[in-house]
């Protein structure tokens, strides 16, 4: 597994904390770490909750790809 750079983005741009996120998901800090490092999988709810917090696509935020606009 690889880190989800997607979902780390999505995350910074909206100054959120790995903390915060980790409390919408009803996980700890710890296990929220592993999962957006890519050492452990989301859920399908965890996945849910996470593109609506960002307003992105399930295939948007778990792409390997970042596609940068100009």
């Amino acid at each position: 597994m690889t880190k989800n750079w997607s979902l780390y983005i999505a995350r910074n741009e909206a100054k959120q904390s790995q903390g915060y996120v980790a409390k919408k998901l009803g996980i700890s800090p710890q296990r929220y770490q592993l999962k957006e490092s890519g050492k452990a999988n989301f859920t399908i709810p965890e996945a849910q909750i996470l593109s609506e917090l960002y307003g992105m696509t399930l295939d948007e935020l778990f792409s390997n790809e970042i596609k940068i606009e100009s």
